[in-house]
């Protein structure tokens, strides 16, 4: 059971890891679209500087827009290698696969059986072994019989005639070893055995508190997230639209840098912001699996 346990540690921080990359990848990503925009934006920009159609100033920030852009991606990369890193050193192998496909919500077992965990199956499995220890020591003083045969060959030497004599023969014998009184020493230990049994009883019953506890209290965060999850798609879907119409009306002179940089940096902010929750919703049904020992 112990075993049992820790291949479920291992496989539950491998999967998170694995998460850690993936997450990592799609930040990235997220950073490499919003740099592409601002190299465009950039030579968009600069164009019209060079022309006498734009203030220096809008040049200006167009040209510290599109840095913080290359600082934020390059970040982004950096952050995404570590993890690759983290990885290789849980498991221990120096060539992997980098995380593939994209980040998407995960769907869970509804059926949830906390009986199922690994380490309430390692506590159960020391509650028996405590009860065999128990029997162990209420028959430690019980009558014991050993029986024993051999063979023996030996001489004999006769006086005063100095002959020799060989005599063989098998040896049969029986030993009865039987603790009459023992100082109250096997009473004591068949108590130490039971409070043993008993801590150990005590102890599985506060885990599966434990787990029914945080069995509820993670499917209400799952529930909060996937409300939040929702929410987060909407604004997304908004500051999508936002963007795409500040960068019409900044090229129709309309709008001007400034409502452009904020509507992009909008637009950033709500991705980041739905990755995360969905990054948090995914690691909530980690949890669950954990609890049901997955």
């Amino acid at each position: 059971m112990i075993k049992e346990d820790v291949k479920q540690q291992v496989k539950d921080t491998a999967r998170r890891l694995f998460l850690t990359s993936l997450t990592y990848k799609e930040i990235m990503k997220i950073k490499e679209e919003n740099l592409k925009y601002w190299q465009e934006n950039y030579k968009y920009v600069e164009a019209k500087y060079d022309a006498g159609l734009l203030a220096k100033y809008d040049f200006m920030r167009a040209s510290s827009q599109l840095q913080s852009a290359i600082a934020d991606y390059e970040n982004a990369k950096a952050n995404y290698e570590k993890s690759i890193e983290d990885l290789k050193r849980f498991l221990m192998i120096e060539d992997i696969t980098p995380p593939e496909g994209n980040l998407e919500k995960l769907t869970y077992n509804k059926e949830i059986n906390i009986e199922n965990n690994t380490a309430l199956k390692v506590i159960n499995q020391q509650i028996k072994v405590a009860q065999q220890q128990v029997e162990y020591q209420k028959s430690a003083n019980y009558p014991s019989l050993s029986a024993f045969v051999n063979y023996q060959a030996n001489n004999q030497v006769r006086f005063p005639s100095t002959s020799e004599v060989w005599k063989k023969g098998y040896n049969l014998g029986l030993s009865l070893n039987w603790i009459l009184f023992d100082g109250f020493a096997k009473d004591s230990r068949v108590l130490q055995a039971k409070i043993d049994k008993t801590k150990n009883e005590i102890t599985y019953q506060d885990k599966i508190i434990e787990l029914k506890t945080t069995l509820n209290k993670t499917l209400a965060d799952i529930k909060a997230l996937e409300h939040q999850l929702k929410a987060n798609e909407e604004n997304l879907k908004v500051a999508k639209e936002a963007l795409r119409l500040s960068t019409e009306r900044f090229k129709a002179n309309i709008a001007n840098t400034l409502e452009v940089l904020e509507s992009e940096n909008n637009y950033q902010s709500a991705q980041l912001t739905y990755l995360n929750t969905l990054y948090n919703y995914n690691l909530k049904i980690f949890d669950l699996m954990n609890l049901n020992g997955e």
